[in-house]
């Protein structure tokens, strides 16, 4: 039988391993950051959105971005969530994401707590992939909206065929306005992604190589409250902020996809 002090150490390493995995959290998993605006990359260019200054945070680790915008003016909120693995993994890892609208829209703090009534989805292009679209009416609030989701860059050589680029967000008018479907064929049409269908700012090849300091961790955690309760006192933000969703994948020969 083990003996007494051979328990007691493995007592304390089980104490020691249950508090570690406690005190792991997501601020533990990445870097949370407030870009400038000229560097964010998600933009939404409607008539109810000219001159405002978006909400951003933007999550990133070794592997992927995840960039979480709040568009908020007297025409309507919106808010998105847009994510892409980073270059230097992008023949390596996929983004675990194929949720349907209706199982996108509840996860924004703005719909939770309210009664969703759908309409029918239909697709949209924009200048760099397909959206699909689906008008909702938050019932108790009388709020007319519509909900948006894309996945592109689909992995040829992954079995389940996930994507490397994934969008998703919704837009809400107030209440007592309409917004139909027209109205939400144009709000995707007026989405642009810098760095993909705009010109990502880059001041120098200096610039583009320079490695940005993190910001303290009491920053970074004021950062991630701000994408998860969106600034608003739970009238925005995306709770699961972020996501983490990304995966490595093995090939259809059965092989981990680092050299492919």
């Amino acid at each position: 039988m083990p003996s007494l002090r051979i328990l007691r150490a493995v007592g304390v390493l089980a104490v020691i391993v249950a508090l570690n995995a406690c005190s792991y959290t997501k601020l533990d998993t990445g870097t949370f950051t407030r870009p400038a605006e000229q560097d964010g990359r998600v933009l939404v260019e409607t008539a109810a959105f000219q001159g405002v200054t978006p909400t951003r945070v933007t999550y990133t680790d070794p592997t992927i971005l995840e960039e979480y915008v709040l568009y908020r003016s007297q025409m309507g909120q919106a808010e998105v969530l847009f994510s892409e693995i980073l270059p230097r993994y992008r023949r390596k890892a996929v983004i675990e994401f194929d949720k349907l609208i209706s199982a996108s829209v509840p996860m924004w703090r703005f719909n939770q707590g309210q009664t969703i009534r759908y309409s029918e989805s239909f697709p949209v292009e924009n200048e760099f992939t397909s959206f699909w679209v689906q008008p909702y009416r938050q019932v108790e609030a009388g709020r007319d909206c519509a909900g948006f989701s894309s996945r592109w860059d689909i992995r040829a050589d992954d079995p389940e065929s996930r994507p490397s680029k994934i969008m998703f967000g919704y837009h809400c008018a107030p209440k007592g306005t309409a917004f139909d479907a027209a109205a939400a064929t144009a709000l995707i049409k007026a989405i642009q992604i810098r760095g993909i269908s705009v010109p990502l700012r880059v001041e120098s090849a200096y610039s583009l190589n320079k490695e940005v300091p993190a910001p303290p961790k009491d920053a970074q955690n004021l950062n991630l409250v701000l994408a998860q309760d969106g600034g608003g006192g739970g009238i925005a933000g995306l709770p699961e902020f972020p996501l983490l969703f990304s995966r490595h994948y093995r090939s259809f020969d059965g092989r981990f996809c680092t050299l492919c």
